[in-house]
């Protein structure tokens, strides 16, 4: 299995070097291997959150479950992998396993579809890998009532392409379902919002992973994006038009200033609009290298007041909505 996210920070006093883990993964129970640590804000050593070979209660859940963020010594990684790989491959067959737990496990199988979907864009497999994943997200939505909440809380932090991907696809599975499309047209959904920055494999990497904001021409390099992505999903043999639609315009915007057709109003279609959303939502509310992350209200806010003439402020009202209703706004 590979590792979804590692962040390496450093005790100067020490020189030690840890990693940031997926916390969902942990529950009541578990006896760890390793020693979980929580970190402050200069990445100086905490006193040890929790010893290894100490028992998981329900107390150290809670306030695990409260913390952002868990990190383990760079030398416990293997450890901390083999723990996880034990937690996916009994997931199958446990039927009791907590919808967050399961949650994470599900992230994790996408994330490593992803990887190679970026990696081999043409492949006619992923098209059916897509589908895979997305169709696994919508059984989880449909199978428990807290689904949605426990995978919005379980999407990365910082901001990759691949993990940016799997968060617009739960975003806009979520908002779907809330706003009642039916299971094909949900599939359909998903299948675009995974696929919507396909394209970006097709960016000069330089661009797609530089440090810092974007110059004027490399954000002209970058607004190629959504018709490579079209281009690529056309030659693996996607062939929906609505899947079609929400890839290449995910970026146009309701006053025809977006690219890369210029479209106006409802002739964006209703899935282009939905990941607009999302999508705009992602890159907000996740940390990048030269921003911090806003929060899940603050985001949402500035695209109330700032984007009226952008988004589709029906579906950023129902998106509010949405988290509301399940109390998800304060979780993430």
């Amino acid at each position: 299995m590979k590792q979804i996210r590692i962040f390496r920070r450093y005790d100067e006093s020490r020189r030690t070097a840890y990693v940031e883990i997926e916390k969902w993964f942990i529950d009541v129970g578990d006896i760890l291997d390793f020693d979980l640590f929580l970190l402050e804000g200069d990445y100086s050593e905490k006193t040890i959150f929790l010893p290894k070979n100490t028992p998981v209660d329900s107390n150290s859940k809670k306030e695990m479950d409260d913390h952002r963020s868990l990190f383990v010594r760079q030398s416990d990684l293997p450890v901390y992998e083999l723990f996880v790989d034990k937690v996916v491959q009994s997931a199958a067959r446990n039927e009791k396993m907590p919808i967050t737990k399961k949650a994470a496990v599900i992230y994790r199988q996408a994330s490593v579809i992803l990887d190679e979907m970026f990696e081999n864009p043409e492949e006619l497999e992923n098209v059916p890998k897509s589908k895979t994943v997305v169709n696994t997200f919508i059984g989880t939505i449909f199978s428990d009532k807290h689904a949605i909440e426990s995978l919005m809380k379980i999407t990365a932090y910082d901001y990759y392409t691949h993990t940016h991907s799997i968060n617009v696809c739960i975003y806009s599975l979520s908002l779907g379902s809330y706003l009642e499309l039916n299971s094909v047209m949900l599939e359909e959904l998903g299948t675009s919002a995974l696929m919507h920055d396909l394209g970006k494999c097709r960016v000069d990497p330089k661009i797609t992973n530089k440090n810092g904001k974007l110059t004027e021409s490399e954000f002209e390099a970058m607004k190629h994006h959504p018709l490579y992505g079209y281009t690529i999903a056309l030659k693996i043999g996607v062939h929906d038009r609505l899947i079609l639609d929400g890839i290449r315009h995910h970026h146009e915007k309701l006053d025809g200033s977006g690219y890369p057709d210029g479209l106006m109003g409802k002739s964006i279609t209703l899935f282009a609009r939905i990941i607009g959303v999302c999508d705009v939502f992602d890159a907000l509310s996740t940390k990048r290298s030269y921003k911090d992350r806003m929060s899940s209200y603050d985001t949402l806010m500035l695209m109330k007041k700032t984007m009226q003439n952008h988004l589709d402020m029906e579906l950023v009202d129902a998106f509010i909505r949405m988290q509301q209703h399940d109390d998800i706004l304060s979780a993430l």
